[in-house]
């Protein structure tokens, strides 16, 4: 697991939302901890200057400046903000949008939760036996997620703390710092805004060339690529995902498919302009193609522009920041030059517009990291497979194959607000029996409430365990066990027998021999059930936080069968069940950029009351009489036929099943 703050486990199961339920106050609006202009200030009161940790004291990050920090607090702020640790130099304090890669939040949160989190230098903060409590490290956070601004108010963080904040506004996070030169470049997304309480999926395009910034032992083979090793996102908070699209098809940046250029920012705001002239705009402007409302940029740009639903982009997020590193010895590579095509899709709960911007890092790949290119998993196969009926739960399956010697060292999932878990596990589970037979399913639900993926029979997946079969035709040779000595000798590398490294530690012991030995003079005893417990690989709680697991050892899949080769994923919806309030309504959902028969947007008809028989079937053919089927009693006029059945879409009133992840193909 990476060492770099996503330490996970499975007890993190409802971890936010029970931090947020202890921090939501008894009372709303009664100020008990304080009135304050902005977040940050809100922090610097109940955390830093708090007299249960003395932050601030004069032997601690006060005239001490232990660490080499100050926390007070005329300079707290610029001192923690993108601003490097002196005791971890490989993290910044704090890294705008990016809880898991700043030092602050890993320093706290150790101290709080010491079985989730680790502090990189070894110690929590703070010091001595004071820890921070849940609901000041969920203001934290909130805080760090949503941009780590100066000023502004953070949605949620008043409640946490019961403080009293102005309404909050859209937020414009600190750009990211470009890496420096002859190290990497940065691409910019030209700036779009996004109106007052609402929500739009848009689609433009950009030029970008960093050919003059890319050293010739960071480019391609022609040499008109150029390798990174690392992708750094960064977006200002309003933003639900950002996909970022190369276009390879035969169109120039000149042709009028691509709809109107202008200046986006500075001094030439709104000028038209020409995407190849990058100077034009000045430096404080970006030349962009005018947004175009759009679900994943379908039917936008010349007919060769190839994306669609299942377009998965070259980079992206679904956070405020993200990071992508890439495993040892694994690089990804993009043009010198060419035309970008942005699918960004924000919502802006505030009484005010804000605007939209991205700044995209990319740390060039030296030239001992060149060697396997990193692939991603992006299986929209099953995107809209759930149908949840108003006030109950689904879960869904499916099984993604992945190619013969994938290394897998990154998992992540994506979903939309209904979605409350998603799980995945090695190899195929299926039904073993039953009306499901055959069908994916996840071997430990279900849920109290939620319908069995496999009524009348289990959920299985069969392995053959490793035993040095270093072809895999289940049976040990002489040979075979003599690769595994080789390796355990360390003159072989241990991909030359994948089979003999039992525990996949990377190599071969005397007890892995033993097992090879003796498999090699009994024979095989055939394939066994996976235990769930060990095929459970990652689970996520949070829709618009997702985690981000890492695996170093990456998890390797050499063998030639598919169904070795599996992974099952599933999450769970839940359309009002346990709160009737979150049903799917009709009158509240918005109706999609881009519509589609069938996914997404106000239902036909709504199906059940949310108000006066709330839950109750809906009854009548027109909407007056089904208003007044709901009615708590005949003629009272308070009934509502406004639930619907949750299903797929683009919106965050509908729902999406996407596995995400990243690996690289090593063959022996």
């Amino acid at each position: 697991m990476n060492g770099r703050g996503r330490k996970w486990r499975g007890c993190v199961v409802g971890l936010w939302g029970l931090i947020a339920t202890l921090g939501t106050p008894a009372r709303a609006h009664d100020c008990e901890g304080g009135e304050f202009s902005s977040t940050f200030e809100m922090i610097q009161n109940a955390i830093f200057e708090n007299p249960n940790y003395n932050c601030t004291n004069q032997i601690c990050h006060g005239a001490a400046k232990a660490g080499g920090l100050d926390l007070r607090a005329d300079v707290a702020y610029e001192n923690l903000v993108d601003v490097t640790g002196q005791t971890a130099p490989a993290y910044r304090r704090v890294m705008a949008g990016q809880k898991n890669e700043s030092l602050l939040w890993l320093n706290l949160a150790s101290k709080t939760y010491p079985a989730l989190w680790t502090a990189p230098a070894g110690r929590g903060m703070p010091v001595g036996d004071g820890k921070l409590l849940p609901q000041e490290l969920e203001a934290l956070r909130l805080w760090i997620e949503k941009g780590a601004p100066k000023d502004g108010v953070i949605e949620g963080t008043a409640e946490v703390l019961d403080a009293c904040l102005p309404a909050p506004e859209p937020i414009e996070i600190k750009p990211l710092p470009p890496p420096a030169p002859g190290t990497g470049v940065q691409i910019r997304m030209p700036k779009w805004t996004l109106g007052a309480q609402s929500e739009n999926e848009v689609c433009f395009a950009s030029y970008y060339d960093v050919t003059d910034q890319v050293p010739a032992q960071f480019r391609g083979a022609g040499g008109t690529t150029f390798r990174y090793k690392r992708n750094d996102i960064r977006q200002d908070p309003l933003s639900h995902h950002l996909i970022v699209n190369l276009y390879t098809g035969g169109s120039t940046p000149a042709d009028p498919a691509w709809g109107t250029f202008r200046c986006r920012g500075g001094s030439k705001e709104g000028q038209e302009c020409v995407p190849t002239e990058l100077a034009f705009c000045g430096a404080d402007g970006l030349c962009g193609a005018d947004p175009v409302r759009s679900i994943a940029c379908i039917g936008y740009g010349p007919a060769d522009s190839g994306v669609g639903i299942n377009t998965r982009g070259f980079s992206g997020t679904q956070e405020t920041a993200a990071a992508f590193a890439f495993a040892d010895n694994v690089y990804a590579e993009l043009p010198l030059k060419g035309v970008i095509m942005w699918n960004s899709h924000a919502f802006n709960l505030t009484d005010t517009a804000g605007k939209l911007e991205a700044w995209l890092n990319f740390d060039f790949a030296p030239p001992p990291e060149q060697q396997w290119a990193a692939e991603q998993i992006f299986d929209t196969s099953q995107i809209f497979k759930m149908e949840v009926p108003a006030f109950q739960t689904q879960e869904v399956c499916n099984i993604h194959t992945l190619p013969q010697y994938a290394h897998l060292f990154e998992l992540s999932s994506h979903g939309h607000r209904h979605m409350k878990r998603w799980r995945t596990f090695v190899g195929a589970f299926r039904c073993d029996g039953g009306p499901n037979a055959g069908q994916p399913c996840d071997p430990i639900g279900p849920d109290p409430g939620t319908p069995e993926l496999c009524p009348s029979a289990r959920c299985t997946s069969l392995t053959w365990p490793r035993r040095g079969d270093c072809n895999f035709d289940h049976e040990v040779t002489v040979n075979e066990v003599i690769s595994g000595v080789n390796i355990a000798l360390e003159s072989a590398a241990v991909d030359s027998c994948l089979e003999a490294d039992v525990d996949n530690d990377g190599g071969v012991s005397i007890a892995e021999l033993v097992t090879a030995v003796s498999t090699a003079l009994n024979g095989q005893t055939g394939p066994v059930e996976r235990a769930p417990q060990d095929a459970f690989v990652y689970a996520s709680f949070v829709y618009n936080d997702p985690i981000v697991k890492r695996f170093d050892p990456a998890l390797v899949f050499s063998r030639p069968v598919d169904d070795e080769r599996a992974l099952t994923y599933c999450a769970l919806y839940d359309n009002g069940f346990s709160d009737p309030s979150e049903v799917k309504r009709k009158s509240t959902s918005p109706r999609p950029p881009l519509s589609i028969p069938g996914v997404g947007g106000p239902c036909p008809q709504a199906s059940h009351c949310t108000a006066g028989r709330v839950k109750d079937a809906c009854k009548g053919t027109t909407q007056n009489s089904r208003d007044a089927s709901c009615d708590s009693v005949a003629g009272m006029g308070d009934g509502q036929c406004d639930a619907c059945t949750l299903r797929g879409g683009v919106t965050t009133e509908d729902e999406m099943f996407l596995k995400l992840g990243q690996y690289y193909v090593k063959t022996p």
